[in-house]
């Protein structure tokens, strides 16, 4: 692959802003209004996190804030499972679905704001994930209020990653006193090098 047109990352082909079906795509689009406008670092983190931790076969998985649906793409395509790729946006639905044409799999893209996810829906999950979503002080309530929103035994797993913004610690300070939540964090170095924190909460 062109580097200047996407990378390989653990076998997913991840494409940039200059590949030109994703021109042709943005072009034909508004400009995304969350942020959703290339492959976020944290993604890459959490593709790395599920190599060294794999997820049981047909693990039911809520990708919260999907952007270009790198994260869903690599848990469909190497542990086979059942993911729903969520944005505020529905712009980014054709980038995640081309993401999922070239690497042939599938997940199913939702537009919808994470409010309206009710305390069954999340409850039916095994894994919740997010990279990259605490980039603004007021996602912090609603993505708290998301995790409180089933009881434990039910509540899935939950992993976060941030390259360590305010709004990220204040989610984690809330979540360790609330649930007993952790963080962690991993050094990367390939495609760059990189810090990434990982809020986890360990239901499964």
């Amino acid at each position: 692959m062109n580097p200047t047109h996407g990378i390989n990352h653990h076998g997913i082909r991840l494409l940039r802003a200059a590949d030109p079906r994703v021109r042709r795509i943005r072009r034909s689009l508004p400009k995304a209004s969350a942020h959703g406008n290339k492959i976020w670092r944290s993604s890459l983190a959490i593709m790395d996190y599920f190599i060294d931790n794999p997820l049981p076969t047909r693990s039911r998985v809520l990708d919260i804030g999907c952007g270009w649906g790198a994260v869903a793409v690599h848990l469909a395509k190497h542990f086979d499972a059942d993911v729903t790729a969520l944005d505020i946006d529905p712009r980014v639905g054709p980038l995640v679905n081309l993401h999922c044409d070239i690497n042939n799999c599938r997940v199913n893209f939702v537009a919808r704001d994470l409010a309206t996810l009710g305390h069954d829906e999340v409850a039916s999950y095994n894994w919740l994930v997010g990279a990259d979503i605490c980039f603004w002080d007021a996602i912090v309530e609603p993505l708290f209020n998301l995790i409180a929103r089933t009881d434990e035994p039910k509540r899935p797993s939950i992993l976060i990653a941030d390259p360590g913004r305010p709004p990220f610690w204040e989610l984690a300070d809330l979540c360790v006193a609330e649930f007993g939540a952790e963080v962690i964090s991993r050094n990367s170095y390939a495609p760059r090098r990189a810090q990434t924190f990982f809020l986890r909460i360990e239901n499964n």
